[in-house]
Formats: structure tokens, sequence, C-alpha cells
């Protein structure tokens, strides 16, 4: 004899043991009440329902991102890294001039930052030569002038307002020999001086005083 399930177990249901059109059933039946989710029919898995209230917790893909920062723009490099040129210095000299000679000793100072962070020294030297002759009737009349000159001090300012300060020493001798006939005169001068120096750090920028100039030349880098 084989066993049969009683007929009075059976549900009202049609179909009480097909899984499958159960799940279609709740499948058809829509989206959970209290769902978040964009229409998939599936609760948000941070709903909670407590006592019929739904509370939400939020996560951190619920919170939009904070806007990036503007990225600190870095700061201009100094003119006066690596900074080098040439002071020309023009210097009078006083008895070429008085017998219409040549009146101006021309000579250049090289010069360079010597640090390649501020504050930004800067040293250099050169000398000037000069020599100039005025022959006549009379006999000849010589200048000669020789000097040696040095420069330090620093570069320093903001970018784009860089300026340089400065200070020239000059050390050397002068000598006028006149001949003429049987006169024979030598007139000999030595000494120092020292002179104060500001330039914008701009090509041709100009220093000057009373017998002297100095113009500023920067090297193109």
């Amino acid at each position: 004899m084989r066993w049969q399930p009683d007929a009075c177990a059976r549900s009202s249901d049609p179909e009480p043991h097909n899984l499958d059109s159960r799940h279609a059933r709740r499948r058809n039946a829509g989206p959970h009440p209290h769902a978040r989710s964009g229409g998939t029919g599936q609760p948000h898995p941070d709903t909670h329902v407590r006592g019929g209230r739904t509370s939400y917790a939020y996560t951190h893909a619920d919170v939009p991102p904070a806007p990036a920062s503007a990225a600190t723009p870095l700061p201009a490099a100094s003119g006066c890294e690596g900074l080098a040129g040439q002071l020309e210095i023009q210097v009078l000299v006083g008895p070429a001039e008085a017998a219409g000679l040549e009146p101006v000793a021309v000579g250049n100072v090289p010069f360079a930052v010597t640090a390649s962070e501020p504050p930004y020294p800067v040293e250099g030297q050169g000398p000037i030569s000069y020599e100039a002759t005025l022959g006549a009737e009379w006999g000849t009349y010589v200048v000669t002038m020789d000097l040696d000159m040095a420069v330090q001090g620093e570069c320093s300012g903001q970018a784009g307002d860089e300026q340089l300060d400065l200070v020239l020493d000059m050390t050397g001798e002068q000598l006028v020999v006149v001949d003429s006939g049987d006169l024979h005169g030598e007139y000999p001068w030595a000494g120092e001086q020292s002179r104060n120096l500001t330039f914008p750090l701009e090509e041709g920028a100009t220093a000057q005083g009373e017998g002297w100039v100095v113009v500023l030349h920067l090297d193109s880098r």
C-alpha cells in the first residue's frame, strides 16, 4: 500500500507546494514600503523599522565629498639667485682733463652672487688702467693711473622688486710726468676711496656722483 497525503491537509492554495509560484507573487508585490533604493525593490541596507517608525543610518557614501582645495602656487624665483654681471666704472682723471686729454678712465668689475639662498651675498673685483700722452713743441705731458677695485654687498628684495646694495672700494695711484727741454717733473698721487651704490635689478641702471659713474650690466641667463 502506498502512503498518500490526506486530502484534508491540502491548502486552498491551488499550488501549495509550488515554491516558484510563491516567489513570483512576492516579486510582483512591488517594492518594500520602506525601501530607499533606486527602483530595485529592495530596502536600503541601512534602513531600520522600529515600532512602526523608519530610521535611516547614513553612510559615507551618502555624504558628498568636500571640494578639493586649490593648489598653493609656488613662490616666484628670486632674480638674485645665480646673478652675475659687471660694473662699468668711469672715473674722471683730473690732470688729463686739464691738459685736454681723454678725461675718463673706464674699467669693468665682474661680480657674482656667491650663495644659492638668501641673503644673497655679492662679490667682485677688477682693475682700471689708464694712460694718455700729450705731445707738443714744448715737450710731453703723460698721465697714468692704476686702480684696484673691489665690490661687495648683497642682492635682496621680493621677486620682481630686487635690488643690489653694494660698496665699491677703490685703491690706486696716479702719476703725471712732464718733460719740457731741461725740465722734468713727476707728480704722483695715491689713495683710496669708497662709494655706496644701490641699483634696481635692471640692465643699464646707473649710480653716479662727482667725478664718477657706475653702470650695471647683467649677464644673460
